[in-house]
């Protein structure tokens, strides 16, 4: 769209069309008819409009003014008031902003001509004789839509036809200029911390703070709308939660006048909402963008197989210059997701998750543990009680190091549960490894390094939701598949969707099995087990030597 400042020489002529004969030669000779009819384009279906005729044609008086709009011509309306006698006279006329936001204020009280819900563009009024110049006040019945007055006028001409006006490129006037309907939209990015390269976005570490940044414009309002009111509402699910410090500022840049701001959010905080100054947003001539920055925290909340999280971003806005209080809205959100080995989906125990289990073996390759059936349907001699680390290193996993992976969910060291499960919680796409620190007593440790890969496919997915009358459309990023593969052996998990919830899943049909097997676990070579064999060793070589000597010393004497 043009931008309205650049728009200030534009002037709507609001001119009846007289011929310059007497009044009475121009319906004495019939020679001129009124307009049949008043077209208003570029609406919406299902918009309302609320119809007003301001001035009118009276045989042998002229144009007059509506008398119920009779304040329009006091003292008080001097600039109107001159209008009116220009119109009388034959003058072209051009209504400013001002001219025509006292028109609004004034007709809204009053009962319009016609009130007529549209099931299509465009709007058609048929004046039946009874030509003048009309206001329109518009009520959206679209979703982020918002209509400032609109002036059309049905004067006279050699033939009948129709007076036309675009309520989408149509300005209200020649003085601080506002376009008639402007749309508003919101847009809500999320971006993984710059020092972190994953694919895709919306995938995270428990612990991860991410960064939102909020884009959205508020419109220019006409004096029909009485205190407009422009509001911005971020509210975090269960998982997420505000960071606010010097690293991670809230921050709003607007151009609104006078606006003070507001208190901004506490880390903790589960979202925030900002409502812009009602003065400042009715001094506005053009569009205000707005650009709302600021952090949320993965928190140990996220603690599901698969764990979705919403940031949800909803704008409040004034809709109505017809009814004073009547509000529209519209909404963005973005999930976020972290994943867990041997898990419950989405928290539903229905859809526990089996990518590794623990087994137990004797000596001959016999099950030692009573058997158990994973979701995906595979057997297993479960085994409890064996102690893994989890590394984002290789090389740290080959030494067994004690630096194990870490966030607010995994600390250190996980031990195998629940039918040889070890549940490893709140982690991020990429490549893990897993080692086992401690067998079960009894059995021998599994001493192999085994690389574990998450991967997901997350696609953007319409979704349509009616909020208070008005259908809100929206795209969402949903988790469509993830793979979790385990020594090159993948266990993928497939939901399918029912709109933005999970109405199936579909396991994947193989689990990897990490195997002890029973029996005494001998000291590594060169371990601490020799060291003390050497010790005993040497202590005894010793003893015997001075056993040796003294037996010899005492057959001497």
């Amino acid at each position: 769209m043009i931008r309205l400042k650049k728009m200030m020489a534009l002037v709507i002529a609001m001119v009846m069309v007289i011929c310059t004969m007497s009044m009475g030669t121009v319906f004495g000779a019939g020679d001129l008819t009124p307009d049949a009819t008043i077209t208003i384009t570029g609406l919406d279906a299902n918009d309302t409009v609320h119809l007003y005729q301001v001035l009118t044609w009276t045989d042998g008086a002229g144009w007059t003014i509506n008398p119920n709009y009779a304040t329009l011509t006091t003292e008080g309306n001097a600039n109107f008031v001159q209008h009116v006698k220009d119109i009388v006279d034959n003058k072209k006329v051009e209504l400013d902003k001002a001219d025509l936001d006292k028109i609004a204020t004034v007709v809204k009280q009053n009962n319009p001509v016609e009130d007529k819900k549209i099931t299509e563009s465009p709007y058609v009024y048929k004046t039946v004789q009874a030509p003048g110049m009309y206001m329109a006040l518009v009520t959206p019945g679209t979703a982020g839509v918002v209509y400032n007055p609109i002036i059309v006028s049905a004067d006279f001409s050699a033939t009948p036809n129709t007076s036309e006006i675009d309520a989408s490129t149509a300005f209200m006037g020649t003085n601080g200029s506002v376009a008639k309907k402007e749309t508003i939209t919101v847009d809500k990015k999320s971006m993984d911390p710059a020092d972190v390269e994953k694919k895709p976005k919306g995938t995270h570490n428990v612990g991860d703070i991410v960064k939102f940044e909020v884009t959205t414009k508020i419109p220019a309002y006409s004096d029909a709308y009485e205190a407009p009111s422009f509001k911005v509402t971020d509210t975090l699910s269960e998982g997420l939660e505000m960071v606010v410090d010097t690293e991670h500022p809230f921050t709003v840049t607007c151009t609104v006048p006078g606006d003070s701001g507001n208190k901004e959010p506490k880390t903790g905080e589960k979202g925030f909402t900002y409502a812009f100054d009602s003065d400042g947003i009715a001094q506005l001539l053009d569009y205000a963008d707005v650009t709302i920055t600021y952090y949320a925290k993965i928190t140990n909340q996220a603690i599901t197989s698969v764990n979705e999280e919403d940031n949800t971003i909803e704008v409040e806005f004034s809709n109505n210059p017809n009814k004073d209080g009547d509000k529209g809205k519209i909404k963005d959100k973005t999930k976020h997701y972290t994943f867990t080995i041997d898990g419950t989906l989405f928290g539903d125990t229905e859809y526990t998750t089996a990518e590794i289990v623990k087994v137990g073996l004797d000596g001959d390759g016999n099950p030692v543990e009573s058997m158990v059936t994973a979701s995906n349907g595979s057997s297993h001699s479960a085994l409890d009680g064996a102690v893994f680390g989890l590394y984002t290193d290789k090389d740290e996993a080959k030494a067994a190091s004690t630096n194990y992976y870490t966030n607010t969910v995994f600390q250190g060291t996980v031990e195998t549960k629940n039918g040889g499960l070890m549940n490893i919680a709140g982690l991020d796409v990429g490549t893990y490894y897993l080692v086992e620190l401690t067998a079960p007593k009894g059995f021998i440790k599994d001493t192999a390094v085994h690389t574990i890969v998450i991967d997901a496919v997350i696609e953007d997915e319409p979704v349509t939701e009616t909020i208070d009358g008005y259908e809100v459309s929206y795209k969402v990023p949903v988790l469509k598949s993830y793979t979790i593969t385990v020594d090159g052996a993948e266990s993928a998990y497939t939901m399918t969707l029912d709109g933005p919830s999970i109405s199936s899943v579909t396991p994947g049909d193989s689990s990897s099995e990490i195997v002890n097997t029973k029996g005494v676990e001998l000291p590594a070579t060169g371990g601490m087990g020799t060291t003390i064999f050497y010790a005993i060793g040497t202590i005894l070589v010793l003893g015997a030597g001075v056993l040796l000597v003294t037996r010899r010393r005492m057959n001497m004497e």
